[in-house]
């Protein structure tokens, strides 16, 4: 259980104790429009979408409450990476069945 508390537009948030298989389905559906080989227009899709604010909704505990600033960007990307490194394996697990 993550206990790590962020703070966005002056809210706190923390990650889901657990996620749902419909959660799960919807951040690997977003991620989908992730690629590797072009981080740069991986990055400007969930940027220009609202992609990004669609998985933070997913992931932390309640939706954010308004928009998202450039102040917030490096707390979003530690909430990001908090995700999925606690998920790190669940997804390898999850991308390496759906390649075979």
């Amino acid at each position: 259980m993550n206990n790590k508390v962020y703070k966005i537009n002056g809210i706190e948030y923390k990650l889901k104790d657990k996620y749902t298989l419909k959660d799960w389905g919807n951040i690997l559906k977003i991620l989908s429009a992730f690629d590797p080989n072009n981080i740069q227009n991986s990055i400007i899709i969930l940027l220009t979408e609202d992609k990004i604010k669609d998985l933070i909704a997913l992931i932390l505990n309640k939706p954010i409450e308004g928009e998202i600033y450039e102040d917030d960007f490096e707390t979003i990307n530690r909430v990001i990476q908090d995700f999925f490194s606690q998920k790190k394996s669940l997804i390898k697990n999850t991308t390496s069945h759906s390649a075979t």
